[in-house]
């Protein structure tokens, strides 16, 4: 078995067909890979679908489970992969036709700990050909440092990557369980350890953009919750850095700057959160006074060659200077539920 595909699903009925249909749309022996469905607490008829759609393709496998969670179920599945290749999807997103062959012979033939490829932001739901019509024949191969240098700006997503399933459980990295951004610290870990990465620019998947989504949902509590797991991913990246200066690795201020851009640029959008939430000024301020604590708060390298427009420099200021930003505070909160302005 050369791939396991890993779908962890929960409620997925309105999308995961479209996600399953893209992931046998691919130029592979279906005896060469397996889809790993997880069913993770699902109360709607997601399941069904997938029953009947693995009548047809007897590469799937489904597990149900009660609800953990993304990161507990994306273990659980590495648990059961059985393929020397692991690839993560999430059930709303979806893959270009005929392009994981591709990806799968690249992370083959240059013996490859993990391999990036390009992913693109969508709202729309039938984009199944890849814009991509020829690639070059040489790829640079880095060490994992050195990918993180190069590409600054790399999503950090598990979506965006096929990695070796021995090197995985030789690190024993696992996933942040019972909380949002949990692959964050799981991918910068698995660079800091990989010895072969490399990128490959091909256009192979869909990262689907919904009102629905974790990132979209404005529920109080939801909006509590994710408030809470921002504060913690930025405590576990300071704990990040702190293990790199152990490492001694001579490109250890760059990685370090590298983990800085990413952990302001979650306080920065933490930031929209915090208005469109009900939290108190009281609670803002206690956690603002933590991060000025831990040197992160203000923030002081978010500005600069990927967030340089002028609509950034003026919010930063605003949320650098915590009492003007109490004062606009509860306008802001008034006018977003009106709808006269639109937030991140």
């Amino acid at each position: 078995m050369l791939l396991s595909i890993i779908v962890p699903f929960y409620n997925a009925e309105a999308c995961i067909e479209r996600c399953l249909n893209s992931l046998v749309n691919q130029n592979l022996n279906t005896d060469n890979y397996e889809i790993i469905l997880i069913n993770d607490g699902s109360t709607d008829n997601g399941l069904h679908v997938i029953e009947a759609f693995k009548k047809k393709h007897h590469n799937i496998n489904i597990y149900s489970q009660a609800n953990h969670g993304l990161g507990a179920t994306r273990n659980i599945g590495i648990t059961l992969a059985k393929g020397e290749y692991i690839y993560f999807i999430d059930a709303d997103d979806y893959l270009a036709f005929n392009t994981l062959d591709v990806i799968l012979n690249c992370q083959i033939k240059f013996d490859l700990d993990v391999l990036g490829f390009l992913s693109l932001p969508t709202y729309k739901l039938d984009l199944f050909n890849s814009k991509t019509k020829q690639l070059t024949k040489d790829i640079e191969v880095l060490k994992g440092t050195d990918f993180l240098i190069k590409n600054k700006h790399h999503d950090l997503g598990a979506c965006w990557y096929l990695i070796k399933r021995s090197f995985l459980l030789n690190t024993g990295f696992k996933f942040v369980e019972g909380k949002f951004f949990e692959d964050v610290v799981f991918t910068f870990n698995i660079f800091l350890r990989s010895k072969r990465a490399a990128f490959l620019p091909i256009d192979a998947h869909r990262y689907v953009e919904t009102q629905t989504s974790i990132t979209n949902n404005d529920n109080p509590e939801h909006l509590k919750k994710i408030i809470e797991d921002y504060t913690s991913l930025i405590y576990s990246l300071n704990v990040l850095i702190e293990e790199v200066l152990k490492e001694n690795d001579s490109n250890a201020s760059t990685i370090i700057k590298n983990i800085e851009f990413k952990r302001s640029v979650n306080i920065y959008f933490m930031f929209y959160k915090i208005i469109k939430s009900n939290i108190s000024v009281k609670r803002i301020n206690d956690l603002l006074k933590a991060f000025n604590k831990i040197n992160v708060y203000p923030l002081n390298n978010f500005i600069g060659d990927q967030y340089f427009h002028r609509k950034f420099k003026i919010t930063v200021f605003i949320f650098n200077h915590k009492y003007l930003f109490f004062l606009l505070l509860y306008p802001l909160r008034f006018f977003y539920k009106l709808g006269l302005i639109k937030l991140l």
